[in-house]
């Protein structure tokens, strides 16, 4: 940034602190999914009286009062700033718009719900939700600040999480496992794959000085050892998947995401379609594929959901009304059980069926599928790494229209992103034909393209 002498000494500050808070909602969005404004200082001594707690606070929202007007008081924030400017505004409303279809169909599902005063209040925070997303990035890509934040963030958190290893009685679960400043190992292992993923994909595709390699590589190295130390398997499994793949090339990780939901829609339809057809049943084949404690004993859970799912399995019982609505669910209602502590089935795709349906689930599947081709052109690698990783994250994990997780948040964001790419780059190639047409000279090119 070039300032001359009559600018005064008050540019660059006033330049620094507008980019700030032009990054700002993106920071503080990532700072709320991760639970660095509320850390969990509990001891982590009693497992199963704290998923006890889980399940309650879920059945409660989640939330008191003060803290669920937050997302809309935030979404209102980045709004008043949004609707300044008639451009970021149309921005805003295109990358809301594939989301908001989807935000949509889930707040129709109240008239089939049988708990419709949880669907509604659950869809209504996903759509405010939405909203606070689309704004965060809208806002900071006006800058081309979300990269950047990012990174930021990467290492303040990493910072933050690496200071709770004072504190070993509230940082680590009974088995050793590091749960950092969350309530579970799981939980952080998530967080803490994705950011490792962020911080490889900084130094393969945007660090550019040396500075900026060594801060990726701080990152890489610190993500890897305190996710090891969490001894989450899961996220681990993702990332040993999508390192080398994200390495060779950004393309083979838009194949990964499209094989995740062929992979789950030859388990939701082709393969049980072809099993009625020879007269088989197709639990008795996925039994005999997997028996109950496969995959860590995720199979059995999905197995005993396969009943509930049979009672209604186009619509499902509508978002929100499956788990945390007071009663344990009936196929789970085993006594002296864990299953009854349960508050997810472990799986993004099998939740997404039991509260959507199947035939909704197979048309959003579809969807995502089309929009990764269709915007190919325009992905970036963070985004389409974040893609991969949730869809792979929600195999053995649920975070799908799961309230505020990290990994679904991202999935959003990651989204938009790509979005206001695919978006903003026909009007940029029409403003360049313009300044060809009129004879402006190529450096007039940037100030045509500034957001």
């Amino acid at each position: 940034m070039k300032l001359s002498h009559s600018n005064g000494p008050l540019r660059l500050p006033t330049a620094v602190l507008g980019r700030f808070l032009q990054g700002l909602p993106i920071f503080l969005l990532l700072a709320w999914t991760t639970k660095a404004f509320s850390p969990d200082l509990r001891s982590k001594s009693g497992l199963m009286a704290r998923d006890l707690e889980m399940r309650l606070e879920i059945v409660s929202s989640g939330a008191a009062l003060w803290k669920q007007l937050l997302l809309p008081l935030f979404t209102v924030a980045c709004l008043m700033y949004i609707i300044r400017s008639r451009h970021l505004l149309r921005m805003y409303m295109s990358v809301l718009f594939p989301v908001m279809l989807l935000g949509a169909f889930i707040l129709m599902s109240v008239f089939w719900s049988d708990s419709p005063d949880d669907t509604l209040r659950r869809a209504i925070r996903q759509i405010f939700l939405f909203s606070a997303v689309a704004g965060a990035v809208v806002i900071g890509r006006s800058q081309n600040l979300f990269v950047t934040y990012l990174q930021v963030f990467s290492v303040v958190l990493l910072l933050y999480e690496a200071m709770f290893l004072l504190v070993p009685w509230i940082s680590f679960d009974p088995y050793n496992n590091f749960t950092g400043l969350h309530p579970a190992k799981n939980e952080f292992g998530g967080i803490a794959g994705a950011f490792l993923l962020i911080a490889v994909c900084v130094y393969r595709y945007y660090a550019e000085t040396i500075k900026e390699k060594r801060t990726a590589l701080f990152c890489i190295v610190g993500w890897s050892i305190l996710l090891l130390m969490s001894g989450s398997k899961t996220p681990m499994g993702f990332v040993v998947i999508l390192l080398p793949v994200l390495l060779i090339s950004q393309y083979l990780l838009r194949q990964v995401a499209i094989g995740v939901i062929i992979i789950w829609l030859c388990i939701i339809v082709f393969i049980p379609m072809a099993l009625l057809g020879f007269g088989e049943a197709p639990i008795d084949f996925y039994r005999e594929l997997l028996p109950e404690e496969a995959l860590t004993g995720r199979t059995g859970i999905w197995y005993h959901l396969l009943a509930d799912l049979k009672k209604s399995w186009m619509f499902g019982t509508a978002y929100g009304a499956y788990w945390g609505v007071g009663d344990v669910p009936e196929a789970l209602d085993i006594k002296w059980s864990y299953y009854q502590l349960l508050h997810t089935a472990h799986s993004g795709f099998v939740d997404l069926c039991m509260e959507l349906g199947v035939l909704p689930t197979v048309f959003w599947l579809a969807m995502f599928w089309i929009f990764i081709v269709v915007t190919r052109n325009a992905s970036d690698p963070i985004s389409v790494t974040l893609i991969a990783y949730g869809m792979l994250h929600n195999c053995l994990e649920t975070s799908f229209l799961h309230g505020l997780h990290f990994v679904w948040v991202m999935m959003i964001a990651a989204i938009m992103n790509i979005m206001y790419t695919h978006v903003r780059k026909p009007n940029l190639d029409a403003q360049f034909r313009k300044i060809r047409k009129a004879g402006m000279p190529p450096s007039s090119a940037p100030s045509a393209m500034a957001g």
